[in-house]
C-alpha cells in the first residue's frame, strides 16, 4: 500500500495506483488531515475495489478458476468430477455475475435441476456452487432447501452366490477384479493400481491407486490413497499369491484403469443375467459382510477395508448374508420354541398337582 505524504497546505495525500489508462499510469488522491485517516481511506478503497472485481465475474468463470486452483490438492478424479458439473450442470447459472447472485435464484435452480437429477447429483451440484460463493462471496450464506437423501438399497452377495459367479468368471475379463475384490476387499482404482512389488507370499500391500484422469491421460493417474488409513496390508494364502503374479502384465497384476474393470464387469453381469444391484462395488460389500460373520472385531475391518473408524462399517457394511440371516431367523424360531415347550411343561406339571 502506497504511504502517505504530507502537503504544504498540512494535509497527507496518498497516491494510490490504481491501473492503466491509454498506456499511462492512472492513480486516485486520497487526502485527510491525518497520515492514518488518509491512508486508511485509500486502503478501504483498494479493498471494496478488489471485492468489485471479485464478485463482478460469472459463476461459470469464477468456477473455473476454483478448479483450477485445486488441481495439485484435490485427487484427480475430483477435478474431473468438478469439471463434469461445470460442464455439464452449471449452464443455467453460468453467466450469471456473482454479484448478482441471490438465495432465490439458487433455490429456484435447484429446484428445476431436483425435476431431472437424483438428490445426490443435486448435493454434488450445490456443493461445488456454494465452495465457490464462499469465496467471491464470503458474506452470503446459503440456505438452499435440499431434496431429501435417499437410502441406498445394498446388496450382498452370499457366500454360495459368490462360489458360483467365481465359477462363471475363470478366463475372462473380470477374473482377477473378481477375485480382488471379494477375497480382499480392493477398491477398482486400488486393482488397477496394484504392481508386482505390492504382492507377497502371505499379503498384499496397499500403496496407490490409479484413478481417472483428463483425456490426455488415457491410461488413468496414479495417486496416493485418500487418507493414511488407506495404507494397509491384507493377508493372502500362496495359492492366491501364485495367481496374481502368473496373470501379472509387466509390473502390472491388472493392466487396466478402474473404468474398464466397472463397465467389464457390467457386460458379464449382463451376459451372465446376474441380479442388476450386484454392480463391483457390491463385491466389497461382500468381503467386509464375510469378514464380520467370521467374528473379526470392526475395528480390524475397517483397517482391512481401508476406513479411518468403524462408523462406515456400521452404517454401511454391516449387513448379513441373505443365507445366514436364514440361518440365524431358524436358531431363533428354535430358541421360542423351546421356551414355549419348556413353559407347557411346567403348566402341564402344575395342573397334575
Amino acid at each position: 500500500m502506497a504511504k502517505a505524504k504530507k502537503l504544504p497546505s498540512g494535509n497527507w495525500r496518498v497516491q494510490l495506483f490504481v491501473g492503466m489508462e491509454g498506456g499511462k499510469r492512472k492513480y486516485k488522491s486520497f487526502t485527510a488531515e491525518t497520515r492514518k485517516e488518509a491512508e486508511y481511506k485509500a486502503a478501504r478503497y483498494a479493498a471494496t475495489k478488489q471485492e468489485d472485481n471479485k464478485s463482478n465475474i460469472t459463476i461459470g468463470k469464477a468456477t473455473e478458476k476454483y478448479i483450477e486452483s485445486k488441481k495439485n490438492i484435490l485427487s484427480p478424479s475430483t477435478i474431473k468430477g468438478y469439471s463434469y458439473i461445470l460442464n455439464h450442470y452449471f449452464k443455467g447459472i453460468s453467466d450469471i455475475k456473482i454479484k448478482d447472485i441471490t438465495q432465490e435464484i439458487v433455490q429456484s435452480c435447484l429446484n428445476d435441476f431436483a425435476a431431472e437429477y437424483s438428490p445426490k447429483t443435486c448435493r454434488n451440484f450445490h456443493g461445488l456452487l456454494s465452495a465457490v460463493l464462499k469465496i467471491h462471496r464470503p458474506e452470503m450464506i446459503l440456505r438452499t432447501t435440499l431434496p431429501q437423501k435417499q437410502k441406498s438399497r445394498i446388496y450382498v452377495p452370499d457366500q454360495q452366490e459368490v462360489e458360483q459367479i467365481s465359477k462363471l468368471t475363470v478366463g475372462t475379463a473380470v477374473y482377477i477384479p473378481f477375485i480382488l475384490a471379494t477375497q480382499c476387499g480392493l477398491r477398482a482404482s486400488e486393482i488397477s493400481g496394484l504392481e508386482i512389488k505390492d504382492v507377497h507370499h502371505d499379503y498384499i500391500e496397499i500403496t496407490q491407486a490409479r484413478v481417472a484422469g483428463y483425456k490426455k491421460e488415457k491410461d488413468g493417474v496414479l495417486k496416493q490413497p485418500k487418507s493414511i488409513s488407506g495404507y494397509r496390508k491384507i493377508p493372502i494364502d500362496e495359492k492366491l499369491y501364485s495367481i496374481l503374479i502368473n496373470n501379472a502384465v509387466g509390473n502390472r497384476i491388472y493392466p487396466y484403469k478402474s473404468s474398464v474393470i466397472s463397465n467389464a464387469w457390467t457386460r458379464f453381469r449382463q451376459k451372465n443375467e446376474l441380479n442388476k444391484p450386484l454392480t463391483f462395488h457390491a463385491l466389497r460389500h461382500h468381503f467386509a459382510s464375510k469378514c464380520l460373520l467370521l467374528g473379526i472385531p470392526q475395528k480390524y475391518i475397517s483397517e482391512l477395508m481401508g476406513h479411518h473408524d468403524t462408523v462406515m462399517i456400521e452404517r454401511v457394511y454391516q449387513h448379513t448374508f441373505p443365507s445366514a440371516m436364514a440361518g440365524y431367523a431358524n436358531q431363533l424360531r428354535q430358541c421360542g420354541a423351546d421356551f414355549v415347550n419348556a413353559t407347557q411343561s411346567i403348566n402341564a406339571t402344575r395342573n397334575a398337582t
